[in-house]
């Protein structure tokens, strides 16, 4: 796996040129940099001197926040995902910032923290219609009393929701999320709890809504040069491009013939209507190349779309290589990305196996290296 470097750094600076320099881009790591992989996208953002002076990430769990505390980061890093409460006090004795959405976990996080005599650092995550981690809006008041009762053993630093389908530029209901997120900022503002960060926008709404900005957006797929949708790509690609980062590449490992009316890979899953030369690649499901892409994947192989034939194994595919001149063992080619004038997206991998560019790259496997280039 290659990821350029120069196209992740010119997609950091993409969003910070977008929202301006009152506000916050957090650079979203969750699920191993979304495929791209954590340590390497830390590692270059961090050369980046206007993101290394105070820049922040954004992980999903404990692990991924002591992860990058062992790499020694130590620009401020948001858990954004669930903690479980066994390891609330690891993630009190490391200073660790993290979501609060609700009483239980609040009241366990001040026993810990008078107990380590540690004052809490959180991020209050508000309910405002997407239904998954979240303060519901009957829950705020109870919620925002005990918060003020132990606010010197609990620091509301933030604030923060997530929108449900900024991805569909013709949907209105952001709107009706983003009222409900300032009804209820302006509740605990009276309440005396005044969080020095807002955040609602991830990608997609940083691309297109900028009333949703407020001092902090969370950059996550657009850091990677991938646009959160078609409908998102369309709207704002004639002003703004991204440049994907990844390039996912092997080598043929053998090449062999397919006499005529022979059967390729497990159920005999591909025939063949005449003799064809066949590249078999070291790359399988166990890698993340989805066996939905069975007799529909392509591969780039001398610049030349390549169809993938039969069954995808665990740990091999096979293309149909008839049609390049001169392929041979060790030839380089590419699942993902771009091979001279011809591309792979993740988008044209996601259509054809009926989900989204997000899950294509957070599945390829973390045990193949990441490099950057």
């Amino acid at each position: 796996m290659e990821v350029n470097s120069r196209a992740l750094l010119y997609n950091f600076r993409v969003a910070q040129k977008l929202v301006g320099k009152d506000v916050i881009v957090m650079a979203i790591l969750k699920s191993n940099a979304y495929g791209h992989g954590i340590t390497e996208v830390t590692k270059e953002l961090l050369a980046l001197r206007s993101f290394s002076e105070g820049g922040w990430f954004g992980v999903d769990s404990i692990d991924e926040a002591l992860l990058l505390k062992k790499s020694g980061i130590k620009n401020p890093t948001l858990i954004l995902g669930y903690i479980p409460k066994p390891r609330l006090a690891e993630a009190i004795k490391n200073s660790f910032r993290f979501a609060l959405y609700d009483v239980d976990t609040l009241k366990e996080c001040v026993r810990i923290a008078k107990n380590l005599k540690k004052k809490v650092l959180v991020h209050i995550k508000i309910e405002t219609g997407t239904y998954r981690q979240g303060i519901t809006q009957e829950e705020i008041s109870a919620f925002a009393r005990l918060l003020r009762k132990h606010a010197a053993h609990i620091y509301a630093e933030g604030i923060y929701t997530h929108f449900a389908d900024t991805e569909n530029t013709s949907s209105s209901y952001y709107k009706e999320q983003l009222r409900a997120f300032e009804k209820a900022v302006m509740y605990f503002e009276k309440l005396g709890i005044t969080p020095r960060y807002r955040h609602a926008a991830a990608s997609a709404a940083t691309l297109t809504h900028p009333n949703t900005h407020f001092n902090m957006v969370r950059w996550g797929i657009g850091l990677y040069g991938l646009y959160p949708s078609e409908d998102v790509r369309n709207r704002v690609s004639n002003k703004l491009r991204l440049q994907p980062a990844l390039t996912w590449k092997t080598r043929i490992a053998q090449i062999k013939v397919v006499p005529k009316g022979s059967t390729v890979g497990y159920d005999r899953a591909f025939t063949a209507v005449q003799e064809i030369k066949i590249a078999i690649l070291p790359v399988g499901y166990w890698d993340g190349y989805d066996r939905r892409l069975s007799n529909t994947g392509s591969v780039l192989i001398r610049g030349t779309k390549c169809p993938v034939v039969g069954n995808v194994c665990m740990n091999m595919l096979m293309v149909d290589v008839t049609g390049v001149r001169r392929a041979q063992a060790g030839d380089e080619a590419v699942l993902l990305g771009r091979q001279g004038a011809v591309s792979i997206s993740a988008e044209e991998i996601a259509a054809k196996i009926g989900t989204i560019n997000y899950e294509v790259t957070t599945r390829v496997n973390p045990l193949i290296p990441r490099i950057l280039r």
